[in-house]
Parts: C-alpha cells; sequence; structure tokens
C-alpha cells in the first residue's frame, strides 16, 4: 500500500477555526465548536476583508458544530446554513445564539433547544470581522448584545481621500493641515471594524442601537450585575506604529449615553480589560507596539472606575515584566482585592490598593502557556487549597504538561506530560472548562493527529480523546519527527523540528525542503500537526510523503539586520543534518510563504546550497514595499518597513542603507538556484513584488517561473481549492523535477 499523501487527503482535513473559542452550555453537556474545512467555498473575485454575504474571510467555510459530552456525537445546530459560527448558549441553557449566513447576509441566528427551532433575525445583520467577537447574552436571557452592520448610508470616514465621481478613476489626496488627513488613517481599521453596537431582543426580534459608527476592535464584557457592557473604541491609527488607540468605553444596556472611562488606550485586540466582581471598576492592560528602534515598551495594568469621575489608576509601579495579556484578560480576586496578570515564567498578583504586587515564578525550564479558565470569566477560579491549574511547555522537550500552583507556597505539582501542542490564538481561546467536575476541554494537536478536542481532568491530568473533527485517516504512516540541536553562526545553540519521510532508512541519506519563517521557532511546533503552515495547513505532511525530509529551524531576529539574521540561523542548521547523515546536500530545497517568502529570498541571496527554492507572497524589494497602499489608501506597510516586521528602525529616508541591505533585489545577481514564485492579485502589492523578483532574475538569465491567481489573496491555504491544488502541484513537481533528478 503506497503511503504518499494524497492532496484530496490534505484538504478533506478539518480544525477548529482560529480564534473562535468554544462554548461549553450552562448544564456542561454540550460544547459548541465552530469548525473550518482545510478548503473554503470560496467565491473568486472576493477581495477585502468580508464576501458578498458579509461574512468576514477569516471564517468563510465555517460551521458551528456541537460536541454531545457525554457520548463524544456531534451534530449542527444550523444545519442549512451555508456558514455558522460564533456560538454563545444563553444563562438559562435554553438557546444557542451564533451569527449565521443562510441565503442572505450574516446575521443572529439563534437556536431554540426544546424544539430545535431556528430562529434568524434578518433585522439584525451582524458584523464581527475577529473570531473571538462573539454574541453577549443578557442575564435575563432575553436580549443579545453584539456588533451590527451600521444602518448609516453616509460615506466612511476618510471618505476625502477617494473621489468617486467616476467608476473609472480612483482619487487618493492628502492635506497635511487637515482634519481629513487625520481621519483617513483609520480607514484600515474602519473597512474592517466599523459598526453600529446594539441589543437584540430575542422575542420581538427588536434591534435598538445603543451606539452608532463606532470602530470596535475586540469583544463586548458584560458587567457582573448585567447593568453595562465595556467595549474598546478606536479613535486614532497610528500608522508608523502600527497600532490603534481606543477609548474604553461603558455601554449601560437601559440607554444611557455611553461614558468614556479610559482615554487613548493601547490594546491588544481589544480582548484585555475585565470588571471587578461588584461591576464598579475595570482592570486593563496595555500592549504598546515596538518604536522604531525595535524596543516595545512592557504591558502595564491599569483600574479604571466604571463610572469614569477618576483617572485610572497605573498599578504597575515597580513592575518591570510585560504585562501584555494577549487574547486574554487580567482576572480578580472574588473579593476584588486583588488582580492577577500572566507573564511567561509565572503569574503576577497585584493589590488594587496600589500595596506591593508580588511574582510567583513558575519552574525554571518551563514556559506558561495558560492558566486553565473559563475564557469568558473574569474572576480567577482556583481551588479550596488554593492551587491554579495551568498548561506550561517544557523549553527543552517541548512537551506540553498540565501543573497546578500553589498560590499560598508557589509550589508546582505536575499532573501529566504530554507530546501535543496546544492550539490557540492565545490565552484560553482554545479551552472551555467545567469547573465543578474538574475537567478541561483542550483544542490538542500531535504528529499523529491534527487539532481535536481532548478532555483533560484536572485532578488526575489524564487526558483523553473526546472529539474527532476530521474523517478518519492513518496519520502515523505521515513521517516521523526529530527534535534537534546545533549551534548558529554565532555560537549560540539553536534547535530545529525535522520531520522525517515515512520510509526513511538510516544512513540513507533522503532530499530535503527547508520551510523557514523569520522570527518564528520552529522547535516549538515538533509536537504539532505539521510545521509552519506554509502553502496551507499540515502541507509538511505532503512533502514528507513524497520522500522530503521537512526541516524547520529556529529563527529568532533581533531589532535589525533580518536579512543577515536569517542565514544565520538557518544555513547551520542545514548543514547539521547534512553532517548526520539525514540529507544529500546536492538535494535541499527551500520553501516560505509572505515573511518566510522574504525569508527564502534572503537566503539563496546568500547561499548555493539550495537547488530549489519556492515562495509566495515575497518581498524583494523594501524600498517599493513601503510605499504600497491598498484600495481604501491605507500605507499599510509604511509601518511593517518601520517598526514591524521589516525590523528596518525607521524611515527609507532615515535609514535608506538599512532598506536596501535588506532588500534581496540588490543581491539578485548572486542567485543561482531555480526559483518558482506564487502570488495572488487580491493581496496589495503581491504580484509587484513577485514582477521585480521575476523581471531580474529573467534579466540575468536564470531560472524562474512567476504564477499570479486571479482573485486570491495573501495565504493560498485561503485560496478557492482549483487554485490551491494548483499550487500544491505545482511545488512538489517543482521540487521533484530540482531535487530529484
Amino acid at each position: 500500500m503506497s503511503r504518499r499523501l494524497s492532496i484530496d487527503a490534505l484538504l478533506r482535513i478539518r480544525y477548529p477555526t482560529e480564534s473562535v473559542p468554544p462554548r461549553l452550555s450552562p448544564d456542561a453537556w454540550s460544547l459548541a465548536l465552530t469548525v473550518t474545512p482545510a478548503v473554503t467555498d470560496h467565491q473568486l473575485g472576493t477581495s477585502g476583508d468580508f464576501d458578498a454575504r458579509n461574512v468576514p474571510v477569516t471564517v468563510i467555510g465555517s460551521q458551528l458544530t456541537v460536541i454531545d459530552i457525554p457520548s463524544g456525537s456531534q451534530w449542527l445546530p444550523f444545519p442549512d446554513a451555508e456558514i455558522s459560527w460564533g456560538g454563545q448558549w444563553s444563562p438559562d441553557g435554553s438557546m444557542l445564539a451564533a451569527y449565521v449566513a443562510m441565503g442572505g447576509p450574516a446575521c443572529l441566528g439563534i437556536l431554540h433547544l426544546a424544539d430545535r427551532r431556528v430562529q434568524l433575525v434578518d433585522a439584525a445583520a451582524v458584523r464581527p470581522y475577529l473570531g473571538f467577537e462573539l454574541p453577549v447574552w443578557t442575564l435575563d436571557s432575553r436580549s443579545v448584545v453584539l456588533k451590527l452592520q451600521s444602518a448609516s448610508e453616509a460615506m466612511p470616514v476618510g471618505a476625502d481621500a477617494t473621489d468617486r465621481s467616476s467608476s473609472h478613476i480612483v482619487v487618493f489626496s492628502h492635506r497635511p493641515d487637515s482634519q481629513a488627513a487625520d481621519q483617513a488613517q483609520l480607514q484600515f481599521v474602519t473597512n474592517r471594524f466599523g459598526c453600529d453596537f446594539g441589543m437584540v431582543n430575542v422575542e420581538t426580534t427588536e434591534v435598538r442601537r445603543l451606539a452608532e459608527n463606532w470602530i470596535i476592535a475586540g469583544t463586548g464584557r458584560l458587567a457582573p450585575d448585567g447593568s453595562a457592557v465595556a467595549v474598546p473604541v478606536i479613535v486614532e491609527r497610528e500608522q508608523t506604529l502600527q497600532q490603534s488607540i481606543s477609548d474604553l468605553m461603558v455601554v449601560p444596556l437601559n440607554g444611557a449615553e455611553p461614558r468614556a472611562v479610559a482615554r487613548r488606550v493601547v490594546f491588544d485586540l481589544g480582548q484585555s480589560f475585565s470588571w471587578s466582581p461588584d461591576s464598579s471598576r475595570i482592570a486593563f492592560t496595555t500592549s504598546d507596539q515596538p518604536s522604531a528602534t525595535g524596543t516595545r515598551p512592557p504591558g502595564r495594568l491599569f483600574i479604571a472606575e466604571a463610572n469614569g469621575q477618576k483617572q485610572p489608576l497605573d498599578l504597575s509601579v515597580g513592575i518591570s515584566d510585560d504585562l501584555r495579556q494577549s487574547y486574554e484578560q487580567p482576572r480578580w480576586s472574588a473579593t476584588g482585592d486583588e488582580v492577577f496578570c500572566l507573564v511567561a515564567d509565572g503569574m503576577w498578583c497585584v493589590p488594587t490598593d496600589g500595596s506591593a504586587a508580588q511574582k510567583i515564578p513558575i519552574a525554571s525550564g518551563k514556559v506558561l502557556t495558560s492558566w486553565i479558565q473559563p475564557p469568558d470569566h473574569q474572576v480567577l477560579l482556583t481551588t479550596a487549597e488554593g492551587a491554579l491549574p495551568l498548561l506550561v511547555r517544557d523549553s527543552v522537550s517541548q512537551s506540553l504538561e498540565s501543573v497546578s500552583l500553589n498560590l499560598n507556597d508557589g509550589g508546582v505539582t505536575t499532573h501529566s506530560v504530554l507530546r501535543k501542542r496546544y492550539v490557540a490564538g492565545g490565552g484560553t481561546l482554545g479551552m472551555e472548562v467545567d469547573w465543578d467536575r474538574q475537567m478541561a476541554y483542550l483544542q490538542l494537536e500531535a504528529a499523529q493527529h491534527p487539532a481535536e478536542v481532548w478532555q483533560l481532568d484536572l485532578t488526575t491530568g489524564e487526558a483523553t480523546r473526546h472529539g474527532s473533527l476530521s474523517p478518519r485517516g492513518n496519520y502515523r504512516q505521515l513521517g516521523t519527527k526529530r527534535l534537534m540541536e546545533y549551534l548558529d553562526s554565532d555560537g549560540a545553540r539553536r534547535r530545529a523540528s525535522l520531520l522525517l519521510p515515512p520510509d526513511y532508512v538510516e544512513g540513507r541519506p533522503v532530499p530535503m525542503v527547508t520551510v523557514v519563517y523569520g522570527g518564528d521557532i520552529g522547535s516549538e511546533r515538533v509536537h504539532g500537526f505539521g510545521l509552519f503552515p506554509s502553502l496551507c495547513r499540515a502541507d509538511a505532511y505532503l512533502f514528507a510523503s513524497c520522500g522530503f525530509a521537512v526541516l524547520q529551524p529556529d529563527i529568532p531576529l533581533g531589532p535589525s539586520d533580518p536579512r543577515r539574521g536569517i542565514a544565520r540561523s538557518v544555513l547551520p542548521a542545514v548543514n547539521k543534518v547534512v553532517e548526520l547523515g539525514i540529507v544529500d546536500s546536492a538535494r535541499i530545497g527551500v520553501l516560505g510563504q509572505s515573511y518566510g517568502g522574504y525569508s527564502v529570498l534572503a537566503l539563496i541571496t546568500q547561499s548555493k546550497m539550495f537547488a530549489a527554492a519556492v515562495c509566495s507572497a515575497a518581498d524583494v524589494n523594501l524600498t517599493s514595499s513601503y510605499g504600497d497602499i491598498n484600495d481604501a489608501g491605507d500605507s499599510m506597510r509604511l509601518g511593517w518597513c518601520e517598526s514591524g516586521q521589516a525590523r528596518l528602525g525607521g524611515s527609507l529616508w532615515e535609514s535608506r542603507d538599512a532598506y536596501i541591505e535588506n532588500s534581496s533585489l540588490f543581491y539578485l545577481d548572486r542567485v543561482t538556484t531555480p526559483l518558482l514564485l506564487f502570488s495572488g492579485d487580491d493581496d496589495p502589492g503581491a504580484f509587484a513584488q513577485a514582477s521585480e523578483t521575476f523581471s531580474a532574475l529573467r534579466r540575468l538569465g536564470q531560472r524562474v517561473e512567476l504564477r499570479n491567481y486571479k482573485g486570491e489573496g495573501h495565504w493560498p491555504g485561503s485560496w478557492s481549492e482549483p487554485n490551491l491544488r494548483d499550487v500544491l502541484h505545482r511545488t512538489i513537481a517543482w521540487f521533484d523535477e530540482h531535487l530529484k533528478a
């Protein structure tokens, strides 16, 4: 029987939809989980952040699925919907709210559990963009608070940036002395997050708009007494730092005017705030982006009065750790006199009266992944003995561990060690918890299985598979993984994940594909399903089944000089597997997408060790990337170059030499590696960058091919099935041609 994994089998795998958290019913017998296929029902020509049904591109193809906890059986609450996501149970357990597209634009959908009746509230056309922006039930289970499509027909913010008087001409205009100049900077976030904020009465279907034309990048949190919802509203966009500045608003549900309780806050995607148990205060953490020098200000912890009558109090004085809570919120003690924040090596306990904070560290050599808490809970739950369950990762073996931290004495007890990887956009987004039964439901993957729902007993540490989302497959035949150590060019100790083909024989060198993405730590994926998803999820197994070893090295990067920094980490890793006799030095390829594509070009301009290269959406010329604008006129790459992923430390005129030195275009005369390029023409700037690469290498007489896909965006994994299949077929053929001849 052939062990070669077919593209058909790869594309049948289903995954939890990224950043859409599961939700456990109030009786803890049902788990609502949003699931997406490997390929979606994609409409060619669809561009922007939403499709024609007003569905965000981040969830296209998703289906809300309910897992029955006692039996593990699964059913669809909205079986006739084309798309459904973001399930949220009513507090009384009688209904399930979700976002549903069923024969029309996405709207609020309600499943009445008593008779399985589906109710669509067509008047409540919804406008969430981020996966975790779930509907919020009121405490009486009568109404749902959510982001709605704007009822205003007025031209969006920044209207003077575009002249719409002609269908054939688009004009972008900038007036430094005009208020519209600042407003135009908001257009990018307005397109994604612009909405009305409203409440829908489920029984009467009345829609009441609590605020109109807000820009909300985040989720609303209901006060414990049910009187109001707190929500972050973007008021300014800093282009060079790529960050949005928000006011934290409290919206009373009785119709009173919203009020700002904290102004000009930089949130991490609008998640990091929580109400005190008595609903009188709100704790929040900041998340400023790195400056042009690459230095990131540490996240700070503040307490705001919910009545908005006092300036927020900074509780971070004397704390040097970064308290930024990515996709997570600070949590309160039950008495409201302490707030807890996670950091990589422990947890801070911060008294709200301003007295000295205390750090509770975890064991050396462990990295804190997340506490095990219900995602929506704003009070930190501990056992009667003061134990806090945590997920940690061993920094050497990369194994996932279930432990408990005793908040009284700092002692750590290990309950289980799993050769698995926790799958979540961050924090608690990949889990739910039945605290009464001390059971957690985690989205876990391993080298032998894709992401599944596993039940973790918090008392014993026993983990059992509770629900598979994909057709059964013999995933053990996809190859074996190893954790490999090596020294980089500076002598620093690094590691890499190495996937060997299923029929690998020791001592017989094989061809290899090196997967690269600058800044990613490849060794953390050794217990995951596949490696870094370059062209689609789990594509590493496709290459392994074709007879290639697949290597993903650690590529940590500093604040500058990324082109050389990538080579310093990757080239010694490749030399190490050759030295070990695993790989044939004459048959090594390299693959990368987006910043991984940039990484590919950085490597082939500095080394001739690669016999073939494939890259998608790759930047080759940072001097031209710097000036890219999107359809809304937003200079989206300016901040990316100055202080973002490109790490160039200033404007093009301040750091001219750095832009040239880190642009592979100026070194393409050193390339001898055959190169295959992919781009989607709905990915702003991607085709232009690929064209520069193609034209230069063609002029230099090198083997190069460019394939541009109409109507497609940034990542091939989100493209239409025919185009994704073509990308995979062409990639395998390219590596077969150049690495197996």
